[in-house]
Parts: C-alpha cells; structure tokens; sequence
C-alpha cells in the first residue's frame, strides 16, 4: 500500500467520524480541498464511490459506512504502537507540524528564545503537506491557518490572517504608488497560485473592488506557486504582490519591503493562526513550557503588527 492510500484512508476515517469534509479538514490541519482530492483519489483507487456529493454537503455511502468502525479502530491501534515504540525519556520530546512558511517566517527566528528555556528539548518539525491527524499521528501539536477548531481538540489563539499589497520602496518611487493610487493599470503586480478555503482572502481582483481601485486582469503576468516565493519576487522588483502578512512581517519591519497603498490596505482574514493539540492528553513539563512560550510570543508579534500598521 502506498503511503498516500494512508494518508486518503486517514481523510476518510474522520470525515466519516465527524460527518463532513469540512470538519475533517479542521481536524486533521488541511484544505477541505485536500481532504475531497485524497477522498476521489481512494475512489478511484477501490472502484467504488465512498460519498455521494450533494450541495448541503456529503453523505457516506453504505460501503463506506461499512467500513467506518474499523477504521477508527485501525488508527487507534497505529496511535497505541507509535506511545509503546517511544523511547524512555521522551519527556523532552516536541513534535510539531506547520507550514513551511511558519517555520521559516515566524517560528525559527525565535526558537533561540524557547532553546534559552528549554535547551535539552528533542525537537521534531514536520512541514510536509500531508495529512496530519493528531487522534493517530505522532506530533504533539499543529498549527493551523483556519476557523475554530472541533471541541475535540485544544487550540490556543496565536494571530489572525492578514494580507497586504507589499513593495519595495524603490518599486514604488518607480511607479509612484501611494495611498492616493486609484489605479494599477501599467504597474506590475504578481500573482500567487496559493489556494485557501479562507472567504476573507483577496486576491488583486477582490482587493481592488475593496479598496476602489482600478484594475484589470492581464494575459501576461509574474505568477508564483506560493506566497513566500510570490514575496521574494517582489524583492527583487518584479512587481508588487498581495502577500499575508506572516510572511512579509520581517521585511516591511526592517524597511526593505513597504505598504505603498499605506496600512489601510491591510485586509484582516477570517482564518486565524492557532497552535491545537489533542483535549486531554497528558503533557510532559516540556511541551507545557511549549504552550505557555508560544503564548508569549504570539501575544508580542500581535503587538508588534498593530504597531506596525499604527493600530
């Protein structure tokens, strides 16, 4: 069997425990998108169809019903033989899943901080785009770009989601952008093929209707397949871009990348950043120290982005 047949039967379980491909997605730390793609995939896999898709939502078919109970029971066994294969002494052990882009933009330049507290902590990043379920995978925690949580899990508030048209000062002397820009016709801008399932997002289409600005699609245009590498576009003057505010924070902080529309044009998501692990599992002294630092930090950043954009 092939890991991503692992990775489709573990979407399964929790959409048929939890009763949607929403619930599942929140649950397991993924798109709805990605939970329904690992399901057609399976589908297509077993020649069978699984759920019957209506537009108030899925509803399981009797073969997947049929095989719901064995499942749950399954990843419970894989849960039970990942605590007895531990090795002693694991209570320094910090297991964590997120985005590259947390990783990278929010969580490394800070670790030294946490290693200053806990320096014999065993850490252990996963920034893969599998699926994560925390009822049978091995990590102690997640954080997750999404709604509210299941009340089978604990979450602790980090940030919410923000994206912002960001430039390099120099880009926008070049194209004299300013809050008083009403229009983006002959000004570069890059796109990202970034997907969110996050209705508060925008992208140059839905910000500019926002905000009263003028612009219009064009056939040739600077288009990037993540955020991160949409930004680092824009460094290098290719255009300005819609970016989230995670991973452009550092650069509008240091001056070398600007809000030329000002930071009003900051546009507050629904989804916020949460830091979520399994209600009512034991925690070592370690991964308590985790929670409470995690806290802090994010209670700091989020006063250091309304600085920033002069709330």
């Amino acid at each position: 069997m092939k890991t991503s047949h692992l990775n489709a039967l573990r979407a399964l379980e929790a959409a048929l425990r939890t009763g949607s491909f929403r619930a599942a997605s929140d649950e397991l730390g993924v798109t709805t998108a990605a939970v329904g793609q690992q399901i057609r995939g399976l589908e297509q896999y077993v020649g069978r169809q699984l759920f019957i898709r209506k537009p108030s939502g899925v509803v399981p078919t009797e073969t997947a019903r049929r095989v719901a109970a064995e499942l749950t029971v399954g990843f419970g066994s894989i849960s039970s033989v990942l605590s007895g294969l531990q090795r002693p002494g694991s209570d320094n052990r910090l297991s964590l899943s997120m985005s590259l882009a947390i990783v990278e933009r929010w969580l490394t330049p800070r670790l030294s901080q946490f290693y200053a507290i806990c320096d014999q902590v065993d850490l252990r990043i996963d920034t893969t785009h599998r699926l994560v379920n925390l009822q049978s995978d091995e990590f102690d925690f997640v954080i997750r770009f999404g709604p509210t949580p299941d009340v089978s899990l604990e979450s602790v508030f980090l940030f919410d989601g923000c994206v912002v048209p960001v430039c390099t000062p120099k880009f926008a002397i070049k194209y004299d952008l300013s809050e008083d820009t009403k229009s983006l016709d002959g000004i570069p801008v890059i796109h990202v093929k970034d997907e969110t399932t996050d209705p508060g997002w925008l992208n140059w289409a839905g910000w500019s209707k926002k905000y009263g600005v003028e612009y219009r699609e064009r056939s040739a245009i600077p288009e990037f397949p993540r955020l991160s590498s949409g930004l680092g576009g824009a460094k290098e003057g290719l255009g300005i871009v819609l970016c989230g505010m995670v991973e452009s924070y550092s650069a509008l902080a240091d001056g070398s990348m600007i809000m030329p529309f000002g930071s009003s044009s900051a546009t507050r998501s629904e989804f916020s950043y949460r830091l979520v692990s399994l209600r009512d599992r034991t925690r070592s002294k370690t991964q308590d120290a985790f929670v409470n630092w995690m806290a802090a930090q994010a209670e700091a950043y989020r006063h250091d982005v309304r600085s920033l954009l002069g709330g």
